[in-house]
């Protein structure tokens, strides 16, 4: 077993599960506990999926051991998804030999770098479960709160709350009409649970677990309403190359997008125009400005901004060379130079997610078949036209209305 740990094990859910007549075959005993046989079967399918994401390397699957981490977390994964059920089902498992395990010390959790207990199947596992289908159960909230830690939270229901849940039940209704079909030739491999697609740009893989129709969840942050909000659905994990290779409907897809989005939403809060590239700095390479400002946007202070440049592993610059992109990107934007490095860009994101939510409802209405990815839309290629039209509408709304209230955006 690897004694290294990875940033990319699956975070174990309860949405997808083993069907019930195969447990015989890989020697697991039938219970008449029918919560603690839900919950083993929702833990049996995710350590398989994650086998089958990533069959070459690790196949982890992470789980917490406090308690407090499963207050509230019913609301999203059911009533079997609790501490005493997990940790039991674990140990069973365990105990038959059908995954191994990797458990964090206690108050591991709080490190810089946090890490919970982690799971996976065993050969005896994957063998048993490698040709069956699983059973998929849609998520019983579709909308996500997340505290200052990035932590999953409960919430109590509010006006607020039902308005913005009813919302997604209308959007993912629509979405349940609209067919997705990958292909099947270079660049793709199917698999029974998952799709992979080649990054050409990157020359890796990602890996995606389609649902039956597509579907969107949000995620909130901070604690709060008006933070993030911004729709998920599985292709967003699909590369930007292999999007535009899907047919939507039958149809070639296109992807068009709302180019410098963010810096648009904080000049118009500021009173001005974006009518320049905010990205060309003159000295800089453009695709490094764009990096730099999109970073420095998202990051609490100047210092945080030029560490999480320096972080990336395709950067390959030094630290005084970073500075001095950062602060000629802040040259460039002078307007919003008290928005770069301020943390808007979460700020931003609740604006980008509202006009998302306007997309796709206007696609609705029209009967044209979408699926959103933050700031860009794949729709059918001969609704390209309709839909670039359709988002220079809505935008131009949108900054008009921020420009007149900009206190939700600059506060």
């Amino acid at each position: 077993m690897s004694n290294e740990w990875t940033a990319r094990d699956r975070a174990l859910d309860f949405h997808w599960k083993a069907v019930e007549n195969l447990y015989s075959s890989a020697g697991i005993p039938d219970v008449a506990d029918r919560k603690y046989d839900e919950a083993r079967r929702a833990i049996v399918a995710a350590v398989c999926i994650a086998y089958d994401v990533d069959p070459d390397g690790e196949g982890w699957v992470s789980y917490s051991r406090r308690r407090a981490f499963y207050a509230g977390q019913q609301r999203y994964q059911g009533t079997a998804y609790s501490y005493e059920r997990v940790l039991r089902v674990i140990d069973d498992l365990l105990d038959l030999g059908l995954i191994e395990e990797m458990r964090a010390s206690p108050g591991a959790h709080l490190l810089p770098n946090a890490r919970q207990s982690r799971i996976r199947a065993t050969p005896a596992l994957v063998h048993a479960f490698q040709d069956a289908p699983f059973e998929y159960e849609t998520r019983r909230s579709r909308l996500i709160l997340k505290d200052e830690a990035g932590d999953v939270i409960g919430f109590d229901e509010t006006r607020q709350t039902r308005r913005l849940a009813a919302e997604l039940d209308r959007l993912n209704a629509y979405l349940g009409s609209v067919s997705v079909t990958m292909p099947t030739g270079d660049g793709w491999e199917h698999a029974k649970r998952v799709v992979r697609a080649r990054n050409d740009r990157k020359g890796t893989w990602a890996c995606v677990v389609p649902t039956p129709s597509p579907e969107v969840y949000r995620v909130f942050g901070r604690g709060r309403w008006d933070r993030h909000g911004r729709l998920y659905g599985w292709w967003q994990s699909l590369p930007k190359g292999a999007r535009k290779e899907l047919l939507i409907n039958g149809e070639v897809a296109v992807e068009p997008d709302f180019a410098t989005l963010h810096p648009k939403i904080l000049y118009a809060a500021r009173g001005h125009a974006l009518s320049h590239d905010p990205y060309e700095t003159g000295t800089f390479p453009r695709s490094e400005g764009k990096l730099a400002l999109n970073v420095a946007l998202n990051a609490k202070t100047m210092p945080a901004a030029s560490a999480a440049l320096m972080a990336k592993e395709s950067w390959g610059h030094d630290l005084a060379y970073t500075k001095r992109l950062l602060k000629a990107v802040v040259e460039r934007n002078a307007p919003i130079a008290r928005d770069i490095g301020a943390d808007s860009g979460i700020r931003c994101m609740a604006v980008d997610s509202a006009m998302a939510v306007e997309v796709m409802k206007a696609c609705e209405k029209a009967s044209v078949p979408c699926l959103p990815v933050h700031d860009s839309f794949i729709v059918p290629a001969s609704n390209g036209s309709w839909m670039e039209a359709k988002m220079d509408e809505i935008l131009a709304g949108v900054l008009g209305a921020v420009s007149a209230s900009p206190a939700s955006v600059i506060g």
